[in-house]
């Protein structure tokens, strides 16, 4: 299916070999992974108006999130009522709970593009020229796995080995930053949603008390349970760059490092919700 992309490809294929030849009497035999830096830089700075609109939709749905939570306890029993008027809230401040989503979406074209250049060894049924290249004289074609069932040359443990434990640095800091997030836009806490239960007791009776208190316990737990999810996630490029070629290993490298960078600056004006 991806095969409809590699007209695309071919053209970004270009790109980089020309890239490749212009830096390589600076960077040597590691010109080619530098030019893959460099288009990766050039297509996420030419997707960073869709990610700062993106970034200000996730800020303007933070500043509603108070009203949000207020509106749901309210109108906890009456779901048809609280869509309503959740509608009305995100409409009165010009955003939506989907806003930005269309911004995430917008860059998926050319993230699949670039993936399929640096993952396919043929495209439109030829060789793909940037494959008969190498990065300190390791093959950007070469597979880790690979590499271990043939037996591990000196060069490979050193690039693969270098790729690896970058590639886990920069996992473990968008995990911290997945955290951040899910700490910012998660659910009420379960303590939270005890004191309304017991709000909502106090003039309908204990049973709906327990059912409200029960709502939010798995509201919390579900939110929870996503947070931990997120924590996870990033660490899955680590096990997928061991299935691909180098090149797509060096692609995951720049791009997760960008998007943790870009997350980072974006997010840093986000001050923790304070914590009783």
């Amino acid at each position: 299916m991806l095969s409809v992309l590699d007209t695309p490809a071919q053209g970004v294929s270009v790109l980089v070999l020309g890239l490749s030849s212009v830096v390589e009497p600076l960077a040597g035999d590691a010109a080619t992974g530098l030019a893959i830096l460099l288009v990766v830089v050039l297509v996420r700075l030419a997707l960073l108006p869709l990610s700062l609109r993106a970034a200000r939709a996730g800020r303007a749905r933070l500043a509603l999130r108070p009203a949000e939570l207020r509106l749901r306890e309210r109108f906890r029993r009456d779901p048809v009522r609280l869509r309503r008027e959740l509608t009305a809230l995100h409409r009165s401040h010009g955003t939506s709970p989907f806003a930005g989503l269309g911004a995430s979406l917008a860059q998926a074209p050319f993230v699949m593009v670039l993936y399929r250049l640096f993952s396919s060894p043929t495209l439109n049924g030829g060789a793909n020229a940037l494959f008969t290249h190498t990065l300190l004289g390791v093959p950007l074609s070469d597979r880790w796995l690979t590499a271990v069932g043939s037996g591990v040359a000196p060069a490979e443990l050193l690039v693969f080995g270098a790729v690896f434990v970058l590639l886990i640095l920069v996992a473990w800091w968008s995990s911290r930053l997945a955290h951040r997030q899910a700490a910012l836009s998660g659910p009420p806490s379960p303590g939270a949603g005890a004191a309304a239960g017991a709000r909502a007791g106090a003039g309908a009776g204990s049973g709906a008390s327990a059912g409200s208190g029960s709502g939010a316990g798995a509201g919390a737990g579900a939110g929870a349970m996503m947070a931990r999810v997120a924590r996870v996630v990033p660490y899955g490029t680590v096990a997928v760059a061991a299935f691909v070629p180098l090149a797509a290993a060096l692609y995951l490298l720049f791009s997760g490092t960008w998007t943790a960078t870009e997350r980072w600056l974006l997010g840093r004006d986000r001050p923790l919700p304070a914590t009783a």
